[in-house]
């Protein structure tokens, strides 16, 4: 896997035909996993890609950050080392220029829209499907609900056989790296959180089969894993109120306003007491350009259970946060069963906690895209 990820670093200039593998803006561990192992899969068997692969196609996996804010995905940099990958080996969305990248072909894992303007030649995604997505009739899609991207990245190679082959050697890291994904996704497949699908059961399981691992050690190495995944995605010691506002972060631009919904690995009322919060905030929204910015918090409790809160902050948009948070409320198809609590002083928006542990960004992200679609 390293020496793949050295090519790839050394050959990023030169090489005329490329194939990028790419996952979403928060570049979650599920989103920077799918990507690396995805493009490694397609790599050494490029079926999928068909004619836009030749013997001199260079498939790249890129972490969909620039690489100075790395270091805010706690739980990625802790994975991938912990896994023998050297971090200098990666590819990050600056190290590419993609306005000279014209020719250049690209695959979207746990993601299916994007602002790129190269040819999509493939998407696997976990999400619900955006009304306004539009696909390219000859690129391969799979789009499916389940808990992690991995799994689906997971069943292809699983089903290509190549696993079976070479289960202690080739594929050895990148099973491992996407059976993190998996666990940390579904919530070390919570039945209160209800994230995980049976396709993730079937994939998790088959891995720990070919990683060795036997039924009834099953329970505590997943445990003993999400535990360390959870602590390095909280351990935000080194990390201000400024730089956890981009650790997990999207963005929603349409009908020339911007919703930025950054999620934390704590609590919205936990994240509004951090000093400078005030100062780092108003920075933020500056900086972003944000005219409403949609808080998520979530915290992980020492029993494995979850706390979900949400808080919708105007910066110069006070009737589009209103109608966001009364979108929130109609939803019929998933309601978040939000309770309005008070803010801090400081903070001026509308605060939620939500009862509806199984609602989270992946159902609030259409919703506001839904709620930008109607001012048009």
């Amino acid at each position: 896997m390293n020496k793949y990820l050295q090519r790839c670093k050394e050959l990023l200039k030169s090489s005329i035909n490329k194939v990028v593998v790419i996952g979403n803006e928060s570049c979650d561990l599920d989103s920077a996993v799918s990507a690396i192992v995805f493009a490694f899969f397609l790599k050494n068997k490029p079926t999928l890609l068909r004619s836009w692969y030749s013997n001199d196609t260079l498939v790249i996996p890129v972490l969909n950050v620039v690489r100075n804010e790395l270091p805010l995905k706690t739980e990625v940099t802790f994975f991938l080392k912990s896994n023998g990958i050297c971090l200098d080996d990666l590819v990050c969305r600056d190290d590419i220029d993609w306005d000279n990248e014209s020719g250049m072909n690209v695959v979207l894992v746990d993601h299916h829209v994007t602002k790129l303007k190269q040819n999509i030649v493939g998407i696997v995604d976990h999400r619900p499907l955006d009304s306004n997505a539009s696909f390219n009739a000859e690129a391969f899609h799979t789009i499916e609900l389940v808990g992690s991207c991995a799994t689906l990245i997971g069943r292809e190679i699983v089903s290509s056989g190549v696993a079976l082959q070479e289960s202690n050697a080739l594929y050895k890291t990148p099973l491992e790296l996407l059976y993190g994904a998996i666990v940390l996704d579904t919530v070390n497949f919570s039945k209160q959180a209800d994230k995980a699908k049976p396709l993730d059961h079937e994939i998790a399981e088959c891995i720990e089969t070919l990683q060795g691992i036997t039924e009834d050690c099953r329970s505590p190495h997943r445990d003993a894993l999400f535990k360390s995944l959870v602590a390095a995605r909280c351990d935000v010691s080194e990390l201000n109120a400024y730089q956890l506002l981009f650790k997990d972060l999207k963005t929603v631009a349409q009908s020339n306003r911007i919703v930025t919904v950054p999620g934390f690995p704590m609590a919205v009322q936990e994240y509004l007491n951090l000093p400078q919060r005030k100062e780092y905030f108003s920075r933020f929204a500056s900086t972003t350009k944000s005219n409403v910015v949609v808080l998520l918090g979530m915290k992980v409790l020492p029993d494995g259970s979850v706390r979900r809160d949400i808080g919708v902050v105007s910066i110069n948009d006070e009737p589009l946060s209103e109608k966001i948070c009364t979108a929130l409320h109609e939803n019929k198809e998933m309601d978040f069963a939000l309770q309005k609590i008070i803010g801090p002083t400081s903070c001026e928006g509308t605060f939620y906690q939500q009862h509806n542990l199984k609602a989270s960004r992946k159902q609030l992200m259409p919703i506001i895209m839904n709620v930008l679609s109607s001012l048009e």
